[in-house]
């Protein structure tokens, strides 16, 4: 409680001049959610009533799991990858449909009957889906 804070500052010292209610790394979750699970909104969007699931496969990672609680209901994400095959499941909350971004590299992606193929590119492909819960399959080569 250095300076008599008793959350984050906006900067380390937390003297006197500055602010005291703004997060100084304090929002680290949300890039979490947001880029490694892949949950957020499309541009455009209002109150999450269109997610983008967009999951960050990156480097040494095998998986990431995470949810949100949006006006609708709680989206959910959790991806795993074991060599090259890739599994993302996806729970979209009644009332919100997702744009479902699935990695690949090696053929195309496995989809569940109703999510609609959007477009694939030669890195990912992007569906368009309902509410419920779907689970999407890839394979992804080696680096």
């Amino acid at each position: 409680m250095r300076a008599g804070n008793t959350a984050l500052g906006e900067s380390w010292d937390g003297g006197p001049g500055q602010a005291q209610n703004h997060f100084m790394l304090g929002a680290i979750d949300s890039w979490f959610t947001s880029r490694v699970a892949g949950i957020a909104q499309t541009p455009g969007s209002v109150g999450y009533a269109e997610l983008l699931i967009d999951p960050a496969v990156e480097g040494d990672m095998t998986s990431a799991s995470a949810s949100y609680r949006t006006p609708y209901g709680v989206a959910r994400t959790a991806w795993q990858r074991d060599a090259d095959r890739f599994r993302l499941r996806v729970d979209v909350p009644v009332g919100s449909t997702a744009e479902v971004h699935v990695p690949t590299s090696v053929g195309p992606a496995q989809a569940p009957p109703g999510a609609g193929l959007v477009h694939p590119t030669g890195t990912e492909a992007v569906y368009h889906v309902g509410s419920g819960r779907w689970t999407f399959r890839s394979t992804l080569s080696h680096d």
